[in-house]
């Protein structure tokens, strides 16, 4: 199963998200939902690069894939970080539509900075 975890502060201000694991919907190179799930992840990564001029801190796997986190930065503009976070909602939207239609091969969760998760 692939997780999402979206990382967040109390005001559910968001600066950080994670892909993990595999769907295993059907076998390598045939898997929709895992390519769906990357198009999302590597999308959103590319829409912070190319609107926004961020470069993320992001850690991957090795080539066995199955692993993306993505720290966003806290050091911006507000005007900037209103649009990272859009950008983000978007993904996260994104995800929930993947949920609703494959929710036995992918799930997202909420992890609250510094506290548990919701």
């Amino acid at each position: 199963m692939i997780t999402v975890t979206i990382h967040h502060d109390e005001n559910r201000h968001v600066s950080a998200f994670e892909f993990s694991g595999h769907a295993e919907y059907d076998e390598s190179g045939k898997d929709l939902v895992c390519a769906g799930a990357s198009t999302v992840a590597i999308g959103t990564v590319n829409a912070i690069y190319a609107l926004l001029n961020i470069e993320p801190k992001i850690e991957q796997a090795d080539e066995s894939g199955g692993y993306l986190k993505v720290e966003l930065p806290t050091d911006i503009d507000s005007e900037v970080d209103a649009k990272l976070q859009l950008i983000v909602q978007v993904m996260t939207a994104q995800v929930y539509s993947m949920v609703q239609n494959y929710g036995q091969y992918i799930q997202i969760n909420y992890k609250q900075v510094g506290g548990g998760t919701q």
